[in-house]
C-alpha cells in the first residue's frame, strides 16, 4: 500500500533548475582515508561509496552512475576479501 501511495504522489514540473543544483559538492570521506577497495583505513570492514565520498563534479545525471559504479567497486572488494 505504501509503494502505491508513494507512486501516486503528483510531482509538478515547472522547468529546469540551475546547473549549480546538479553539482556534486565537495565533502565526505577523502580518498586518502580509503584503501584500493574503498574500505576505510581507520575502520576495517567498513566500505564507502557514492555520496559518502569526497568529490566535486558537474555530474548532473551521471551522479547515479557514479554511485552505482563505486558501490559495485566496494562490493567486489567485499566479495574478494571473503
Amino acid at each position: 500500500d505504501l509503494a502505491a501511495a508513494v507512486k501516486a504522489v503528483p510531482v509538478r514540473v515547472t522547468g529546469p533548475r540551475p546547473i549549480a543544483r546538479a553539482i556534486s559538492t565537495a565533502g565526505g570521506i577523502s580518498r586518502a582515508a580509503l584503501d584500493e577497495g574503498l574500505m576505510l583505513r581507520a575502520r576495517p570492514g567498513v566500505w564507502a561509496a557514492g555520496e559518502m565520498l569526497d568529490w566535486e563534479a558537474p555530474t548532473g545525471g551521471y551522479l547515479l552512475q557514479a554511485s552505482f559504479a563505486t558501490g559495485l567497486w566496494a562490493a567486489e572488494d567485499i566479495l574478494r576479501r571473503g
